[in-house]
């Protein structure tokens, strides 16, 4: 199990630093009770940790040393160990969110609170780089979904739902179109309603900008396994 060590690839970058920075320090002065009441985590005393499950993987993560360390094997994609932003928006939620059920509906990025605002760059960073990356790849984005442990749907061709963090879902969908004929592929990313508790729609954005990273790591994973074994 690796330990997450912010020292090394991303000290370079200040304009991340800086954040990661001050919400981490907000985390190590705040109370683990405070933070259990607001996002209905459990703290374990004996641990000294918090056990989150981030995009089907369970971590325990220290308080207040912010030490993650994952708890079962995946497919060797950590995301919460290796992804600055990812950490940076877990302290976000840690420490600003609130848990609230959903009710099972889903809406879209431009149904958040200032969702329209953020819309036109969300869509160029997750919604048309879904589209274009895998709208004429959709047995690679079945495999990817899957090891997500997504849940088949029944709308566009090809769609998931999948537990980003605790309780909080996605649905992705991809039409093929029919280039050929002058449309191109198409996608649509959903969220499940209790997302504007627990993220500002600018937060919401980095949350499709880490799923689209994930999915990249997945494709560049299975490259190298292939090659390896050529």
């Amino acid at each position: 199990m690796v330990v997450s060590n912010m020292k090394l690839e991303y000290a370079k970058d200040n304009l991340t630093q800086q954040p990661y920075r001050h919400y981490l320090k907000r985390y190590q002065e705040t109370s683990p009770r405070v933070i259990s009441e607001s996002s209905g985590l459990v703290f374990h005393e004996k641990e000294q940790a918090f056990l989150i499950r981030f995009m089907g993987v369970l971590y325990q993560v220290t308080h207040p040393g912010f030490q993650i360390r994952h708890q079962e094997q995946g497919n060797g994609i950590y995301m919460l160990e290796e992804n600055i932003d990812a950490q940076i928006l877990l302290l976000r939620y840690l420490l600003d969110g609130n848990a609230v059920m959903s009710s099972g509906k889903l809406i879209s990025y431009h149904d958040l609170p200032w969702g329209e605002v953020y819309y036109r760059q969300f869509q160029g960073r997750c919604i048309f780089r879904l589209a274009g990356n895998y709208g004429t790849r959709l047995p690679e984005f079945r495999r990817i979904m899957e090891s997500l442990h997504g849940v088949r749907k029944e709308t566009g061709d090809a769609a998931y739902e999948f537990e980003f963090l605790e309780d909080l879902k996605l649905c992705l969908i991809l039409w093929e179109g029919e280039p050929e004929e002058g449309f191109p592929p198409s996608a649509q990313i959903l969220f499940s309603d209790n997302f504007p508790a627990a993220f500002s729609a600018e937060d919401v954005a980095y949350v499709g900008d880490i799923v689209m990273d994930y999915m990249k790591k997945c494709r560049e994973f299975r490259i190298e396994s292939r090659c390896e074994n050529e």
